[in-house]
């Protein structure tokens, strides 16, 4: 069983996938998360699919140590690109990367998806960019987490061709629909931790000496959401 060999990252983001789904995990790295997925019987069938020539050389290695080669497809492609029609995927895993090129193979691989897929994403910074793109194409946010993994914290979302019953405010774009309602300890954590980060960033701003306005109030409209969000 390699389950084990998941970190608590990684299993957060194995759990959403549901029974039966048939997987594509872009930026596959290891392969670790379909090979746990098959190996506990969630799924049969998983395209595991990452840019780079060393991370296609592990996960098939991986994959063929742990006898999954004809239930997981290895193939190297940039970002969606390697997704066939063929392969029937409902579930896209893309996780472990900045939000910026998250929004960047989404926006290139559009075409590879039939829009019915569920979305897993994992970004590792500028989620409010992910959440703006996925609200300005009418995905709507089905589940969220925030988790703490080695030092780092994590924010996870869960999306689908779904439109909002309400439309998202500002607030939850900045700090996810979901997790507001929740409000967990480590939520609030990290909002207090971004309220002190935007201060520092306003009183750099004060002291330096040609500052666009436009920033300095970007800034301010920020601080402000974030402590009506904490009161």
């Amino acid at each position: 069983m390699m389950e084990k060999t998941l970190s608590k990252r990684l299993k957060a983001i194995a759990d959403q996938v549901g029974q039966g789904e048939r997987l594509a995990d872009i930026g596959t790295d290891h392969a670790y998360i379909p090979i746990a997925l098959v190996e506990n019987g969630t799924i049969d069938y998983a395209l595991a699919s990452d840019i780079g020539e060393g991370p296609i050389a592990i996960a098939t290695a991986n994959i063929e140590a742990a006898g999954l080669a004809d239930k997981i497809v290895v193939r190297q492609a940039d970002g969606l690109q390697g997704i066939k029609e063929s392969d029937a995927i409902s579930t896209v895993i893309i996780a472990g990367m900045g939000g910026q090129l998250m929004i960047d193979i989404l926006e290139a691989g559009m075409s590879h998806l039939d829009g019915t897929e569920t979305l897993i994403l994992q970004p590792n910074r500028d989620t409010f960019e992910v959440r703006q793109w996925l609200n300005q194409h009418e995905f709507g946010i089905i589940a969220e987490q925030i988790l703490e993994d080695d030092g780092h914290v994590y924010e996870m979302m869960v999306a689908g061709r779904t439109k909002p019953e309400v439309p998202y405010t500002d607030a939850d774009l900045h700090f996810g629909p979901m997790l507001r309602k929740e409000r967990s300890p480590l939520f609030l954590e990290q909002l207090e931790r971004q309220a002190e980060k935007t201060e520092a960033v306003l009183s750099g701003l004060s002291e330096a000496n040609l500052v666009p306005l436009t920033k300095i109030r970007e800034q301010e409209a920020l601080l402000a959401l974030i402590k009506e969000e904490l009161q």
